[in-house]
């Protein structure tokens, strides 16, 4: 209340001071006008609180005088009291239509008039400080997503510079298999193309997901061999399949699907190396395909040691740390991808466990005609 400013507005010297005193009793710093043209130009000067204003007045009447107010940015949102010695049936509407917050007819008692003073007051804070919280909130949100922006095209200026190498890498490392070297140094080699997949797998992944952010992740529809594309991803996958000591298994029921077919064999590889890395030695990771009506069900089978029940939806979100990507010393982008692209085609993707044991990563994905 302290430092609270009222302008009281009347053409009654002896109203004025009658308010004035109850006011300030009550500890509130008040300014007088004994006219609307007065009034205006106090509030133009000064800071005030709240308006007291009477409705009659000769020259500038109050319902004036308080459309005046509105009308003013600087001062629009200030609480005004009307007084009145009218019947209420009479000011009410006029009132509320000029954009007054109270009425109080007169004779009015000091604590009356002090009730409505500091509620409208307090009122007033409180939407001054909802209004400033929201400011900040606003600069905070901007702040935040300039920052993911920003952090967007550094992932894909990553992206960019990793290409190439990872590319010389791999077809070096090809050029190295193809010249037939025998015991060690062909199991170096084997390595080798097994770390530029994972590289060349995460950069993509990452640019991936920074267009499915700026809205460009879009699955584009053909017809394709799906037999020929699962056998294509268990190819790309038979080194590090080696390595672990896992066999793939096939059982396509499919001939041809309608999606897009890179999104497709990349949500496979991710979820055969995510299902090979997990797998048990001498197991096998089994892929399978078969129609449900107009979806398409695809699935990865595999013996390792399942997801836990609270973990299976949040795997497939990003920057969420889970016991599963932590034992497989994984960053999940790969789940993530998945999600995303299954999503860009209007169809889902989910984990689960298997009996005795292992885990089931389903994608479903609607199969539209293609004229």
């Amino acid at each position: 209340m302290i430092g609270d400013r009222v302008l009281v507005v009347d053409d009654s010297a002896p109203n004025r001071l009658v308010a004035m005193g109850h006011l300030e009793s009550a500890g509130y710093t008040v300014v007088t006008a004994s006219s609307g043209e007065e009034a205006l130009g106090v509030l133009d000067r000064e800071r005030v609180d709240l308006v007291v204003l009477d409705v009659l007045m000769p020259g500038l009447g109050g319902f004036e005088t308080c459309r005046r107010i509105r009308a003013t940015p600087a001062i629009a949102d200030t609480p005004i009291l009307f007084l009145t010695a009218l019947a209420d049936r009479d000011t009410t509407l006029p009132a509320l239509e000029a954009g007054g917050d109270d009425l109080l007819p007169k004779p009015f008692h000091r604590a009356e008039l002090l009730l409505r003073v500091r509620a409208l007051i307090r009122q007033r804070r409180t939407t001054e400080g909802l209004r400033d919280a929201m400011r900040v909130l606003a600069t905070q949100h901007e702040q935040l997503r300039r920052a993911e922006l920003d952090r967007r095209r550094i992932d894909q200026l990553i992206v960019h510079d990793l290409k190439g190498p990872v590319t010389a890498i791999a077809g070096n490392a090809e050029l190295l298999r193809e010249a037939a070297l025998g015991g060690e140094l062909a199991e170096i080699v084997d390595d080798i193309l097994l770390a530029a997949g994972q590289l060349d797998r995460t950069t993509r992944d990452l640019l991936d997901l920074s267009r499915a952010q700026d809205g460009a992740f879009i699955a584009r529809l053909e017809s394709f061999d799906l037999p020929e594309l699962a056998a294509e991803v268990a190819s790309a996958l038979r080194v590090l399949a080696r390595w672990t000591s896992v066999t793939l298994e096939l059982a396509i029921a499919v001939e041809r699907a309608v999606a897009d077919r890179e999104l497709v064999r990349r949500i496979l590889q991710n979820l055969v190396h995510n299902a090979v890395q997990h797998a048990p030695a001498n197991t096998a990771v089994r892929i399978e395909a078969v129609r449900d009506g107009d979806m398409l069900e695809l699935l990865v089978l595999d013996e390792g040691p399942g997801v836990p029940a609270e973990e299976a939806e949040r795997i497939f979100e990003r920057y969420v740390s889970t016991a599963e990507r932590q034992r497989s010393g994984g960053h999940g982008l790969g789940l993530v991808f998945c999600r995303l692209a299954t999503e860009a085609h209007g169809g889902k993707v989910w984990v689960e466990n298997r009996s005795p044991r292992g885990a089931a990563f389903r994608v479903r994905l609607p199969q539209p005609a293609v004229r």
